[in-house]
């Protein structure tokens, strides 16, 4: 790194790239230096003294720039707006107003400390009337409990809305909710579900990501941010949301079957990774917990489906059916490979007996002594007759052993296969973290009943006539989850098997799984 810039970074000056530096020394190659404001230009830098002179000093001459953080009022101005920041967002009062005790100790009779006495007043306040923060508003714990319930209740009035289809009225209402308690999580979820099926993809999924801030182990919203990853073309990130949403809900089939047919259609470069590794452990073991739930009720799983008890005994019948028709081709294929080899004998023993008596047709002449050749028997003709019928036999039941494997092809394409849709499906509004008793009260009202009334805001209770405080808390819950890029570098399991299968009736999945 550049001198200059590492000295600035050290210093907290890095935004003099682009405007005034908080420094007032720059050292030059040469031992000078240059006391006074200094700006950085595209030649270089400019120093304005307490002479009011401005001098130009090429980039190439400077050694490095001092950085004195100035003191006085500024200077603790700042501090002081950097605490109210960094308390803006904290629901510990004592702790606040420890911070603002140091400050003030620090800052004796200065005006700045007025200033933050006038803050510590209304910190002070909200501690004697014992009020508890709920998103940008402080209230006491009776009004808090309120508008939390409330909130719920609407929440419930909003599912009802999105599973009567009614987005233009549910949307302004989650709005609403979301305003008054950002900490809802089943506004964050619903809202979440709206803007999906808006195909507000990014939207939707800062929404789910909302969910998790305040429910880490929330398996829907953790099914839905994989499903919408996988559809941005995040195939490993989707992985590993199936995985944290396996393990977060261990009786989701929705969950399940998403993973199969994410397995299904993962792209070969990513089937080996500890990432999907871990998934296809988890699917397994729950899939087989989840298998024997569904055989109380009838059904099976086929691929990422389930097939009825019926279903099940047709596409066995049928697998029965063409494996009778493949154990035929087998065994007649296993026929004329024997004969062929039974050929290939023949043709070696007739070529050497035909040999022998192409070598017996040659002899010497008593009389003068040269070699000749004797007439060769008819017996050879027919060898060799014979051998040009073995000849094209064996071709014949090579051909035939051809027919025979595109036969089998073709039958082993009509075996039912498990089956995969290529979709992965949102859990919709059922999945959102409301209350049963929230939930019932919602869903009793009449199918055409008119949606509720917006909430109303409490009264915020901080005295409007008290000195300007800290900024406003932001509505939004905490920062959004960054999920991992890229999966977790655990290379000490053994390479997944070829068939990674707990036990079903029918092919699991996985048997699908190279």
């Amino acid at each position: 790194m550049h001198p200059i810039k590492r000295l600035l970074l050290l210093s907290g000056g890095l935004c003099a790239l682009v405007g005034p530096v908080r420094a007032d020394v720059i050292h030059l190659k040469d031992g000078s230096e240059f006391e006074g404001d200094i700006r950085k230009t595209d030649d270089g830098w400019v120093v304005s003294g307490a002479d009011h002179k401005s001098r130009s000093i090429p980039a190439d001459r400077v050694a490095f720039i001092e950085a004195r953080p100035k003191a006085g009022v500024d200077s603790a101005d700042q501090r002081l707006a950097s605490l109210r920041h960094a308390v803006e967002n904290t629901t510990d009062i004592k702790q606040t107003l420890a911070r603002y005790k140091t400050f003030i100790d620090q800052n004796p009779g200065s005006p700045v400390a007025d200033k933050a006495k006038a803050d510590v007043q209304i910190w002070q306040d909200r501690l004697d009337r014992g009020l508890v923060r709920l998103g940008d508003k402080w209230l006491t714990r009776e009004e808090k409990e309120a508008l939390i319930a409330k909130s719920d209740m609407a929440a419930g009035q909003a599912m009802r809305l999105l599973k009567q289809s009614k987005l233009h009225e549910a949307g302004p209402l989650l709005d609403q909710i979301l305003a008054d308690n950002p900490q809802n999580a089943a506004a964050w979820y619903l809202k979440g579900v709206m803007l999906y099926r808006q195909d507000l993809l990014t939207p939707a999924r800062k929404a789910f990501e909302s969910v998790i801030a305040l429910l880490p182990d929330h398996a829907p919203s953790l099914n839905n941010i994989a499903v919408i990853y996988w559809r941005q073309n995040e195939p490993v990130v989707a992985v590993n949301f199936y995985d944290r949403a396996l393990q977060a809900a261990t009786n989701r089939h929705e969950i399940l079957d998403n993973a199969a047919e994410a397995l299904d259609a993962l792209p070969e470069e990513y089937r080996n990774l500890p990432v999907t590794r871990k998934l296809v452990r988890h699917f397994n073991e729950q899939d087989a917990l989840m298998q024997a739930e569904m055989q109380k009720q009838g059904l099976f799983r086929w691929g990422a489906t389930w097939v009825s008890a019926s279903e099940l005994e047709k596409l066995k019948d049928a697998e029965r059916q063409i494996k009778d028709k493949l154990d035929k081709l087998s065994a007649d294929f296993d026929a004329v490979t024997a004969r062929i080899g039974r050929i290939d004998a023949d043709i070696v023993i007739d070529k050497q007996w035909a040999q022998r008596m192409e070598g017996d047709s040659v002899g010497r002449d008593p009389a003068s002594g040269m070699a000749v050749r004797y007439p060769l028997p008819p017996s050879y003709y027919d060898t060799v007759r014979d051998i040009k019928v073995l000849q094209d036999e064996r071709v014949a039941r090579l051909a035939d052993q051809e027919k025979m494997r595109q036969a089998a092809k073709t039958i082993q394409q009509s075996l039912p296969k498990p089956k995969f849709t290529g979709l992965q499906r949102v859990i919709d509004a059922d999945g959102a973290p409301i209350s049963a008793a929230v939930l019932a009260a919602a869903l009793a009202a009449p199918p055409g009943s008119p949606a509720p009334p917006p909430l109303a805001p409490p009264v915020d209770p901080t005295p409007s006539a008290a000195p300007a405080g800290p900024p406003s808390v932001a509505s939004a819950p905490a920062a959004p989850l960054t999920p991992p890029t890229t999966a977790p570098t655990q290379a000490t399991e053994p390479p997944l098997p070829k068939h990674t299968v707990v036990p079903p009736p029918k092919p699991s999945v996985m048997d699908r799984y190279p």
